[in-house]
């Protein structure tokens, strides 16, 4: 991507552009409720991209001690496969990186091929899968895990 990016803290002003990306992403969309739930606590971090002022992706991730789950990423239509997602995703891994993390795990569908291509470039490899997870179509869950050094 020529244009900078900026990854800022999420802010509760940012919810409504997030929610926008988030129905447009996924087929069960989290809540605002669960965002705003999860936004305060400590062990989230909770960040939105901006390209020109606009919030064009998020991310919201969970640390305890040595270990991280990514528990949410998406871009919004009109800028996907441009390197929003892989700059979200170098700016997780050397967050985790800085704090001492060494693992991160996350879940991905099966059928969704872009982002388990993108996980899979930062090493991601899937070491598990949970079973009728995704209550939409009863997909399995792939469980991914990276190693830091």
């Amino acid at each position: 991507m020529a244009e900078t990016l900026a990854i800022v803290p999420f802010e509760e002003g940012d919810l409504d552009v997030i929610m926008g990306i988030e129905n447009a992403s996924f087929p069960t969309p989290w809540t605002r409720q669960c965002y705003l739930d999860l936004a305060p606590l400590d062990s989230i971090s909770f960040f939105v991209v901006k390209l020109k002022g606009e919030i064009v992706g998020y991310m919201l991730y969970q640390r305890w001690a040595e270990e991280m789950e990514l528990h949410t990423i998406a871009v919004s239509p009109s800028h996907r496969r441009t390197g929003v997602a892989k700059k979200m995703m170098e700016h997780m891994t050397a967050d985790a990186e800085k704090r001492g993390v060494k693992r991160i795990f996350l879940q991905v569908r099966p059928s969704n091929a872009p982002a388990r291509s993108l996980y899979t470039s930062f090493g991601f490899h899937v070491i598990g899968a949970r079973r009728g997870y995704y209550r939409d179509n009863f997909e399995d869950a792939l469980v991914m895990r990276m190693e830091l050094p």
